[in-house]
């Protein structure tokens, strides 16, 4: 059931996007250098359901359209260099990293008639042609955002010898924000300096066999993984923190396909809710864990058959109460098993077919775990060919079967189907 108009409702986005890498070698010294320019301009529309009406036999419908416009240029160089020291090897990783991306968003809200911004459908009819014009409001967006990275990172991996290696490093990464509010007249800033330690250990009681535990910490800024939320309550925000821990085994089966299994915990503090004593103002005292174990295969079962699969289980729990969830309530969009399969079987020496699926258990929309998206699973596959001539195609189909199924939402009351059966021809030229 389609709630809304869907001749109103769509989206596009345009992605121009340049890369340039150079190396070079100097014995024992490696230096890598690559630049990513990349400018993306987005729009999309909705006209959709808000909420049920009072008696129970309507529905809201409410409108929008944004329109984001990003560039980005980043610049990230490596340095790698081998060294002895007695009995111990070091191989030493230095870089730097450069970014810039700035950002401007519009968004209006719909209206219908003249100062409605929302209009009744009936529940059991709820798609409708039902126009709207579209034109900012008092709460719109219209800002313009300006992100400037700059970051240093080291690491450096011990081989004590082929049984024992020990790897040991850090990033230090300065993250500067400045927003305006072009609708409020308003500029807003927030620098934050991070250091992310990165340890870890690998045994290697055989050279096809390897036990590893490693322990990382890495850090997302109050503004949101799209720095365009950032206002005066969240400007004093301290960054969300993730800290994550994994210890598996890998095999090295038959020297051709690789198994493995780890398992892990991510714990992610300095979450935001509203204060209970101040709705205008956020405070930072929830937190989450995720725990899971993930096994995996990949490579040749023979020598034209090549699979990557992995089946994952984990539980993902609000650990400290906020205003916004309780302890115990499931992090939502996280479902509890995952599975994946793909198999590429090679036909001859030009021309291979492959088939795979992926599955999920169901899962919860939103943090107050009220609404379910039921479980799915989606079969994929494809037929690759050498043309010759340094040509490749491929033909890659998503949903072979036309499954209708919901992999996200952004709410309980705005869930996202998954695409339906649909083709995507790929041309490769090597010169």
């Amino acid at each position: 059931t389609f709630f809304g108009n869907p001749d109103e409702s769509h989206a596009r986005v345009t992605v121009n996007a340049a890369n340039a890498t150079v190396m070079h070698d100097a014995g024992a010294i490696q230096i890598r250098n690559n630049t990513r320019f990349a400018n993306y301009n987005k729009f999309y529309q909705n006209i959709f359901s808000g909420a049920v009406a009072s008696a129970g036999d309507q529905v809201n419908l409410t409108a929008y359209n944004h329109g984001i416009e990003r560039r980005n240029i980043l610049n990230q160089t490596d340095i790698n260099w081998t060294a002895v020291s007695g009995s111990v090897t070091h191989d030493f990783l230095a870089g730097a990293e450069i970014g810039r991306a700035s950002t401007s968003s519009i968004r209006n809200t719909g209206y219908f008639g003249d100062n409605a911004t929302t209009t009744l459908v009936p529940l059991s009819n709820p798609t409708t042609s039902i126009p709207a014009t579209f034109k900012q409001s008092a709460t719109d967006a219209d800002n313009g955002t300006v992100v400037n990275t700059q970051s240093l990172y080291v690491q450096d991996q011990l081989t004590v010898n082929p049984q024992l290696r020990f790897i040991g490093g850090v990033r230090y990464e300065r993250f500067d924000i400045r927003f305006a509010d072009h609708r409020a007249g308003a500029e807003l800033d927030r620098d934050d300096a991070m250091i992310s330690p990165r340890a870890g250990i690998v045994i290697k009681p055989t050279n096809l066999l390897s036990i590893y535990s490693t322990y990382s910490l890495s850090y997302l800024p109050g503004s949101g993984d799209q720095f365009s939320s950032l206002t005066e309550a969240t400007q004093g925000l301290e960054p969300e923190r993730f800290s994550n821990y994994e210890t598996g085994i890998k095999w090295d089966a038959f020297d051709r396909l690789a198994l493995s299994v780890a398992a892990y915990q991510l714990d992610r503090d300095n979450t935001k809710a509203a204060d209970p004593n101040d709705p205008t103002k956020l405070i930072q005292t929830g937190s989450q864990r995720s725990r899971g174990v993930e096994l995996g295969a990949s490579g040749q079962v023979t020598s034209g058959w090549d699979i990557a699969a992995a089946v994952a289980r984990q539980e993902a729990t609000i650990t400290n109460a906020t205003s916004s969830s309780p302890a115990g309530a499931t992090v939502p969009l996280v479902p509890a098993t995952t599975v994946s399969l793909w198999n590429k079987v090679s036909l001859t020496p030009r021309y291979g077919l492959s088939l795979g699926a992926v599955s999920q258990t169901k899962i919860f929309a939103a943090i107050d775990n009220r609404v379910v998206l039921p479980a799915f699973t989606r079969f994929d596959g494809g037929i690759y060919a050498g043309l010759g001539l340094g040509l490749s195609a491929q033909v890659n189909v998503e949903n072979i079967l036309n499954t209708r199924y919901f992999p996200t939402a952004n709410s309980n009351n705005n869930i996202s189907p998954g695409a339906p059966r649909n083709a995507r021809l790929t041309i490769t030229a090597d010169f």
